[in-house]
């Protein structure tokens, strides 16, 4: 089924093209912009077209997106530990659309010569086989804030056995799968059985990885602590591992240093230089050829584009990143944007690739939104400089690091200004105070071992 983005109505069984209904306007004379990703970038491009646009008719936006909700990554690791609700980081894509549409679909394919993005969605009905349907939108403005996926070097063993923590399912899954590790324990009375269920093993030094393991070794060691007597807290094991020989690697090195010796502090190892070499349901083994036994791995490795981005028509990165000029217009292709995760273009200021992060993809969608906005009503463009105004990471229960405005800072301060930070950067009134209440309560409160038996999207497709 053909939809031109915007400008089809959506009936029961029919689409048919029809003029405005606020002021008579031909279709064919409107400008169709169509973004393609839901995250930090795509929702930040959104809102920016929408308040431009609002009034302006001949303009038609359209979103297209996998899931239907905004998701707030960064406090992602505090799901897993239980200090946050589920539904309190999330925030309903239609809510920031005033008068774009929304797709929930995934992307089948992006054709720029046709100017045209085929998407598919899935009718799901219990005990059947999956449905898809496939439709075309076309476009005369593209942007692609796609996102990324997780990378396993090529790793298919580790991608088997492992954890991430890329989506709001991850965390859930996780939390579950860490809660009843310690009832198997409970159970278990095989030495080294029970030694392998204590094993917590997190991979990657980023600030993905040192934030999960913060929030595991808390949630690990406040539950035993809390509710598992016959558990000694002394034989609990976490481990994180990294490739490289400091964590963080995007903070200085007296940063990183004092990073790396809170978390011994707070009962977590640390292997540097010796990357995950192959894994299995139970042990996991390093490039040195040391093993451990584990039933619990995590991967927080890095990101990669996903296979979509990197199949496209045009210039990419050694990474599969898309690469684009000063304006964030994919190489070749004019009225074609690419930013965030899935994009690549050269920080001035270090030489380097702007990093993948919540902050650059934020504001790489400013750039784009008015680029956009000139290249329709006129004006100039805006080349994309930006230099980072801090980094900040929280490193466990009340404690963080970070450079702010170029001033160093850790412990209980950091802790401090990243939970600001990144509250005010929350969706909706709604959202911040129900997490400023989930905060206000981890202060009071036991932590809630409570662990829903759920279905993984893949095992009810596997039914």
């Amino acid at each position: 089924m053909k939809i031109p983005a915007c400008y089809y109505m959506i009936e029961p069984s029919i689409a048919h093209v029809t003029k405005s209904d606020k002021n008579n306007i031909e279709v064919n004379d409107r400008k169709r912009i169509l973004v393609l990703g839901g995250g930090f970038a795509g929702i930040e491009v959104l809102r920016r077209l929408e308040n431009k646009f609002e009034n302006d008719f001949t303009i038609d936006i359209s979103m297209v997106s996998k899931d239907n909700f905004f998701l707030f990554t960064p406090m992602l690791p505090e799901v897993v530990s239980g200090m946050i609700e589920t539904r309190h980081i999330v925030t309903p894509v239609r809510a920031f659309c005033k008068r774009a549409r929304f797709y929930e679909a995934t992307i089948r394919s992006i054709d720029f010569q046709k100017r045209q993005v085929t998407i598919s969605n899935e009718m799901d009905i219990k005990n059947e086989p999956a449905n898809w349907h496939d439709h075309t939108l076309d476009y005369d403005y593209l942007v692609i804030a796609l996102g990324g996926e997780t990378n396993f070097f090529g790793m298919k063993d580790v991608k088997k056995y492992s954890y991430t923590m890329k989506s709001l399912g991850d965390a859930i899954v996780l939390r579950n799968h860490v809660i009843d590790m310690l009832e198997q324990v409970s159970i278990e009375q095989d030495g080294d059985l029970r030694k392998s269920l204590m094993t917590f093993i997190v991979v990657g030094g980023g600030f993905a990885g040192v934030e999960t393991v913060g929030e595991l070794n808390a949630l690990v060691r406040d539950a035993v602590r809390d509710f598992y007597n016959d558990i000694d807290i002394k034989d609990i094991r976490v481990v994180l591992v990294n490739a490289t020989d400091k964590i963080l690697p995007e903070v200085s090195s007296d940063l990183s240093k004092f990073t790396t010796q809170k978390l011994k502090e707070s009962g977590i190892e640390i292997i540097l230089e010796n990357p995950v070499s192959s894994a299995t349901a139970s042990t996991v083994k390093l490039k040195d050829g040391i093993s451990m036994g584990t039933r619990t791995l995590i991967w927080a490795g890095g990101v990669t584009p996903e296979t979509i981005v990197k199949e496209l028509q045009c210039e990419h990165d050694k990474g599969g990143r898309i690469i684009v000029d000063e304006y964030l217009v994919v190489k070749g292709f004019d009225g074609v944007y690419a930013l965030g995760d899935c994009a690549s273009i050269t920080d001035k200021n270090t030489g380097r690739p702007y990093p993948p992060t919540a902050q650059n993809a934020v504001e790489q969608a400013k750039a784009v939104a008015r680029n956009l906005i000139s290249t329709i009503r006129g004006g100039n463009k805006v080349s994309f400089n930006y230099k980072s105004r801090g980094i900040m990471a929280q490193i466990g229960k009340r404690k963080g690091v970070g450079i702010l405005f170029g001033m160093k800072t850790h412990g209980l301060l950091a802790w401090m200004i990243w939970r600001t930070y990144y509250l005010s950067h929350l969706p909706t009134l709604e959202k911040k105070l129900r997490v400023v209440l989930d905060w206000t309560i981890d202060l009071f409160f036991k932590p809630d071992i409570t662990r829903l038996k759920i279905f993984t999207e893949n095992q009810v497709n596997n039914l």
